[in-house]
């Protein structure tokens, strides 16, 4: 199962950079239904205040050159990080043997709910209860589907029932996020129902870990989940371009 998110505006630019820095092969869909493999883009340009990315195609350019009028494109992609993109345009030419497509109005990016995981930012909790006792999770890193996270504060007899809990369900579990500064608040993300799925210790931290899967959540709570998940992933991004820079 996969979420959408819609990029656009200046990460736009930052995207396609990136694609082409990556050299990330493009497949596009042509108006006659056939599909054209293009190795990576070639370039990318600023002409009459619009930004282009440039593709070297022979058989999209001849394919291309015998369509006549304006025909919309399709494109598809996936990163280095096997997260898949796609958009549509039907602002492109064709000049000097290669494609010049302009940059579209957005791109969609199709998250992978239950595989793609975040560190998540420090000071992250979970917190739930078990027989009317309340247990802190220190959250090491979070999906839209679940999280995995350290169990502290254990007593004896709190460590023995959480050993009990394997598979059952936990309900109105809270989610705790810190602000970035102290002008802000904590965000709270209410989960109604989560699935404990896992629990081991870690053989070096000789702490009890914990993986608990989210199964149900209100759309409002759900929708900040996204929001959240979605600011963490363009940060990790930014990080990753910038060790690589």
């Amino acid at each position: 199962m996969a979420d959408i998110e819609k990029i656009e505006k200046s990460a736009l630019l930052e995207l396609f950079t990136e694609l082409q820095r990556d050299k990330v092969p493009l497949k596009m869909m042509l108006p006659n239904g056939d599909e054209v493999q293009i190795t990576h883009i070639t370039d990318i340009c600023s002409r009459n205040s619009a930004h282009y990315f440039l593709l070297s195609s022979l058989e999209g350019y001849r394919i291309l050159s015998e369509t006549a009028g304006e025909s919309r494109l399709r494109f598809e992609l996936n990163d280095i990080e096997d997260i898949k993109y796609v958009f549509e345009t039907d602002s492109w030419e064709l000049s000097r043997e290669m494609i010049w497509v302009e940059l579209p109005d957005f791109v969609h990016r199709y998250q992978r709910r239950n595989l793609f995981r975040l560190e998540a930012p420090h000071g992250t909790r979970l917190y739930f209860k078990v027989n009317d006792i309340r247990y802190k999770l220190l959250v090491v890193n979070i999906s839209l589907g679940g999280t995995l996270g350290v169990l502290v504060s254990l007593t004896p007899q709190m460590e023995q029932q959480m050993k009990s809990q394997n598979l059952k369900m936990l309900e109105n579990v809270e989610l705790s996020v810190p602000a970035k500064d102290h002008k802000q608040a904590q965000s709270i993300i209410t989960i109604k129902r989560c699935q404990i799925r896992r629990q081991e210790r870690n053989p070096v931290t000789n702490k009890l870990e914990c993986a608990i899967e989210f199964k149900q959540i209100s759309a409002a709570d759900q929708r900040n989940l996204k929001d959240l998940f979605y600011k963490w992933q363009r940060d990790f991004l930014q990080k990753r371009r910038f060790m690589r820079a």
